[in-house]
Order: C-alpha cells, then structure tokens, then sequence
C-alpha cells in the first residue's frame, strides 16, 4: 500500500474587510477588533498566505486538515469572503474545524455553518468524518462563544461520546484515524483563558478508544507534544498567514506522509516554512512509530 500524504494548516486569519454590521456590535467583537487594529492585521497578511497555499498545491497532498481560525471577528462577510476563498483554492478532499474566532458571539451560528458545509462535513452535531482510502480525517468543534477576554474551547460531553464511538468504529476498520481539533490538547502550549476546559476528558477519551495523530492549530506555534501517557502525537502549526520572522511563528504548514507498516503506521511530518526572502523552505522531521514520545518538543 502506498504512502498517502495529508497538508494541514490552520489560523489563516483572511484579512478583514468589512467592519461589523450595527446588529452584529457586540463588546467582545469590539474588542476583536480592537486587537485587530493594533497589531494582528500587521502580522497576518494575504502575502505569506498565498505562499503557503501555493507550496500546499505543488506536493498535490490526497487530503487537507484545516484547524480552524479563517475569520477575525466571526461575521456574516467574513464567513462568505472565506467560502469564496476555499473555493479559489481548488484543493483536494479538505476537513475544516473551527477556530474560537469562528465562534467568537453566539449569533447566527447555523447559517453561517452553511456557508462551509462542504468543508465542514456535517449537518449539525461534530465530531465529522472524512474517508479516503486507509486515511479517516475526525473534526472535533471546540469553538464555543466565550467571556470578553477569554479564547477557550469545549468540546462537550454530548460530542465526546460520539467521538469515543467513532474512533472505536474507525479502528475497528484498520483506517489511520487523524483527529482534528482548533484548541491544543495538551497542557501548558497556550494559557489558560485560551486552553480547552474538557482537556482531561479528551485526552481520557484518546487513552481509551485511540488514535495515530492530532492535528491542531490556535497557538500560531510550531509545536510537537503527545497525549500522557501514550504515544499519540499531537502536532500544532504556525498561523497559515503569518509574517515570517522566527520559524516558530512564520507561516508555514505540515506536510504529513502516512506510511502503512506490519501492524501499524509509520508518520512523517515535515515542517514547511516560510522564510524572510519569502521562499518556503524545509523545517525540522519527525518521524512516529508506536512508541512513547516525549512531551511538548518544538518542531
């Protein structure tokens, strides 16, 4: 059986390009915006993101795991302006989950789904699924409103039976189970106000019913860490759009080739980076066979 490859990137903060609509001022969005003003919209630029998605394009990759993050604010415009640029992107079979930012109010929550349907692969309850050959891309939704001040996630007891059953069915079929998730899902790689409140539940979950990767995004950081106690890899990546600079920051993406082995898989994830002459280059490799890892090594 060949290796398959899979492209994951996350938080690609597409630039803002209308203000809020007066029914959509909120003070959180207010603030959102505020930061936006200030110092995001100086870091996040289309540029380096044009970059990203053209390197994506040039490896042809099978799949595409996005984790989250295409709005600023939340608002009705920029959930078009998004779907209009997925669709500009022509990539393969893509799996989106949604970032906080996503679901920054409670406002119109399932209209705005609809406009991403196609990507988001469900009607209404998570976790999604996508199928393609020996590869099940699992979407987890941690993006739920929060306090002014706070970007945490929660997954929710509903969604994580669901999940424990879907991973048991999709392991049960031999499939490589890659789980998708916006919130990191470990301890200590972004603050508190920003973590997963149900962060022992997950990891409870993954303990008992398995998986061979989790994807994130969220901490705009390169990052390799593991589920305790296993030897699940949990792979975070930079903003999609990010200035370059430090390679910990500086947009870039994961290349991920699954190799099937005697019993198991063999994973390779290769960091790509964008540099400050705007070139993508290679980053570090790190290559996963069942065996315990140790926790939070950057990439």
């Amino acid at each position: 059986m060949p290796f398959f490859q899979i492209a994951h990137l996350s938080d690609p903060h597409l630039p803002l390009a209308e203000f809020p609509a007066l029914d959509e001022i909120r003070f959180k969005r207010i603030l959102s915006l505020l930061s936006w003003t200030l110092k995001r919209r100086h870091l996040h630029k289309a540029a380096p993101l044009a970059r990203v998605m053209d390197d994506i394009r040039q490896l042809q990759p099978e799949l595409v795991a996005l984790t989250g993050d295409l709005t600023n604010l939340g608002l009705r415009s920029e959930f078009r302006r998004a779907r209009r640029w997925l669709e500009e992107q022509a990539l393969p079979p893509t799996l989106l989950v949604p970032g906080n930012h996503d679901a920054l109010i409670r406002q119109n929550a399932t209209g705005k789904a609809a406009l991403w349907a196609e990507w988001l692969k469900t009607d209404a309850s998570f976790p999604s699924l996508l199928v393609k050959d020996h590869i099940a891309l699992i979407g987890v939704n941690t993006a739920v409103p929060t306090r002014p001040f706070f970007a945490s996630g929660k997954m929710g007891a509903a969604q994580a039976e669901r999940l424990r059953a879907l991973l048991h069915k999709t392991g049960r079929e031999g499939l490589c189970r890659v789980v998708l998730i916006h919130h990191p899902p470990v301890a200590k790689l972004v603050s508190r106000r920003k973590g997963l409140d149900d962060l022992a539940l997950f990891q409870s979950i993954l303990r008992e019913a398995g998986a061979e990767l989790v994807l994130h995004g969220h901490s705009h950081r390169a990052t390799l860490a593991c589920i305790p106690h296993t030897d699940i890899p949990v792979v975070g990546t930079t903003s999609a759009s990010h200035s370059a600079g430090s390679p910990a920051t500086a947009a870039g993406w994961n290349a991920i080739a699954v190799h099937p082995q005697a019993g198991h898989w063999s994973i390779t994830v290769l960091r790509r980076e964008l540099g400050t002459d705007g070139i993508m280059r290679d980053g570090l490799t790190r290559v996963f066979t069942p065996h315990r890892l140790s926790p939070s090594i950057r990439l």
